[in-house]
């Protein structure tokens, strides 16, 4: 499994941007090797994104497509500072 967090430091409230993230989920979600997501509020204009898939391919993929398109238009314009953004492989994983 693959991760790929997002650091979010934004010029509006989390609050605001929220609801364009849950209205991404579905798209996200439909894609090959999608596995979950979290978005983590942290401060109100903070947040970290936690996008889990099958492979670095299916990141690299669903990247590809989302970042051109509903990235750059529900996100980007709200950064107040760069994206700060990694992927990496899970190694170790327990859920109750």
């Amino acid at each position: 499994m693959y991760t790929v967090i997002n650091h979010y430091h934004l010029s509006i409230s989390v609050d605001q941007i929220r609801p364009r993230f849950e209205e991404a989920v579905p798209l996200v979600a439909s894609m090959p090797g999608f596995q979950g997501a979290y978005l983590v509020k942290h401060a109100e204009d903070q947040a970290t994104l936690l996008l889990f898939w099958d492979s670095d391919v299916d990141a690299e993929n669903a990247n590809k497509l989302m970042g051109p398109t509903w990235f750059a238009k529900n996100v980007a314009p709200h950064l107040a500072s760069p994206q700060q953004r990694s992927v990496g492989e899970v190694i170790v994983q327990h859920q109750k």
